[in-house]
């Protein structure tokens, strides 16, 4: 899909499949677009005036041309309340219009009158389109012999600015584009069914985003692994005859490599549970325990077309957790690559294993704050549900900026405690640690768990096992991956550019 700006003309010339206009809620059509209710004899305000259109958020009202104007359809959109207008009511309105008009047809053109509000920027504005469209349109189809549903993408979208810098606006289509290519890129990875994405497949999809945007690759095998003491990684691996691999990619937008962000994601491709396997039910949805390293690929991939000025370390294990005659067991110990021992009570608490060697691989490399993502428990969808992502920190400046970049992003964050009386839930007889501390707080409790690895270095935890894969379809969302958190980390690194 291509998205164009141009200046603002008049609406009822314009040739197209679908022209959609905005109106705020309590606006008149007829004061607002005189030339289109003059063009359709009136009918508009008759409309109006029948309520039948309101401007109501995301309130759809589709008219046909019927040769009063040039476009084929008239698209009608509610905005709402013009002081309840953000960005993610922008985003939802937009979103609602995408639907409408996504799939029903061949090549279709769209044009889009973009609203003049002093409550949004003419870029941001331009940016809510565009990952409306953008996201509204993604479609996996898998491996079907036949295609489901087969349609051409939307040929343009073209968005008119009226008073606005059309560069304005064009910037907000850039940055738009940059993040639904992340966004979408990180829900194919986790679409992916788990004979199709192994670890090597995953390493690969990261080697390529990075390679294509001229990024530093260090793809680190089993015996590097092995070198390095990864006993995490190599622990949960042990099960499967699929090999494992730590890739890490360096960002460098800055003439000196310091001041490094260090990004991890956690990337098991399948998760049987291992010995202590899974319930059969929903089993399958475990292809998308590898969330948070999609999170991750996606941002660098959103990051690479952005370009902003800074430095990034981005670690990703990946692995899959099998069981087997060779695969760990509870009561196991092993070492972590950071030299803490770990006591194992359950196999499928295997993530935040792979996360530590991870964490203690960008330490040493020298970062100055660490951000985590990862499908890490099943507490965090008890406490968040599927709407909410969880956050732990060890320092909440870092933190401050991670909500941040969720509100610019229009995704949800909520931060959960990170008491000692949590950490000490993971105090083991036998070892320095255990991996897992009970049922009761569990999301809390694998954060802390991660946090015995991080140290001082600032830290973020994102648990997105709640976010990262939904069973429900929306607007700008199919069933299946979502891409949780990948346009969040995206704005956190992007904020930090000189």
């Amino acid at each position: 899909m291509k998205v164009a700006v141009e200046k603002r003309i008049q609406l009822v010339n314009i040739s197209c499949d679908e022209l959609i206009v905005p109106l705020w809620k309590g606006e008149d059509i007829s004061q607002v677009y005189p030339e289109l209710d003059e063009a359709f004899g009136g009918s508009l305000s008759g409309l109006q005036q029948d309520k039948e259109v309101t401007g109501e958020a995301k309130e759809i009202t589709v008219v046909h041309g019927m040769n009063s104007v040039a476009a084929k359809k008239l698209v009608i959109v509610g905005m709402g309340e013009p002081g309840k207008f953000d960005f993610v009511a922008a985003r939802n309105a937009w979103g609602r219009a995408a639907k409408t008009v996504v799939g029903k047809g061949n090549g279709k053109t769209v044009v889009i009158d973009l609203p003049t509000t002093e409550h949004l920027s003419a870029d941001r504005l331009a940016q809510a389109v565009t990952e409306a469209f953008g996201l509204a349109e993604y479609n996996y189809e898998g491996y079907r012999q036949k295609a489901k549903r087969e349609f051409d993408p939307i040929a343009t979208v073209q968005i008119l600015a009226a008073d606005a810098d059309t560069s304005l606006v064009q910037a907000g289509v850039a940055r738009g584009s940059a993040l639904v290519s992340g966004t979408n890129l990180a829900r194919t990875l986790v679409n992916e069914p788990a004979n199709y994405l192994t670890p090597r497949a995953l390493k690969d999809a990261m080697v390529e985003v990075a390679e294509r945007h001229g990024m530093t690759v260090e793809v680190m095998e089993k015996a590097k692994l092995e070198e390095l003491g990864m006993g995490g990684v190599l622990s949960v691996a042990k099960g499967s005859e699929l090999e494992p691999y730590v890739v890490a990619v360096k960002y460098q937008g800055r003439d000196t490599w310091d001041d490094v962000i260090g990004l991890v994601g956690k990337g098991v491709t399948f998760d049987t549970g291992g010995i202590s396997i899974k319930p059969v039910a929903g089993m399958e949805d475990m292809k998308s325990d590898m969330g948070g390293a999609a999170t991750m690929i996606g941002a660098l991939e959103a990051l690479g077309q952005i370009k902003p000025k800074v430095n990034v370390l981005a670690v990703v294990g990946t692995v899959e957790n099998m069981p087997s005659g060779t695969a760990f067991r509870p009561g196991d110990v092993i070492t972590t690559m950071s030299g803490k021992t770990v006591e194992i009570i359950t196999t499928d608490a295997e993530g935040r294993l792979v996360l530590a060697d991870c964490i203690t691989y960008a330490k040493e490399q020298g970062v100055s704050c660490l951000v985590d993502a990862a499908t890490l428990t099943g507490g965090i969808v008890v406490a968040l549900g599927h709407f909410c992502s969880g956050a732990m920190t060890n320092d909440k400046a870092l933190l401050d900026e991670l909500m941040n970049a969720a509100d610019v992003a229009g995704e949800r964050l909520w931060q959960l405690p990170t008491f000692d009386e949590y950490r000490s839930l993971n105090k083991s007889r036998f070892a320095d640690l255990k991996n897992s501390g009970g049922r009761y707080g569990h999301g809390i409790i694998g954060g802390v768990f991660l946090q015995e690895f991080v140290g001082d270095t600032p830290w973020v935890h994102l648990d997105i096992a709640g976010t990262a894969y939904t069973a429900s379809a929306g607007d700008m969302q199919p069933s299946g991956g979502t891409g949780a958190m990948t346009r969040t980390v995206v704005e956190f690194v992007s904020s930090r550019s000189e």
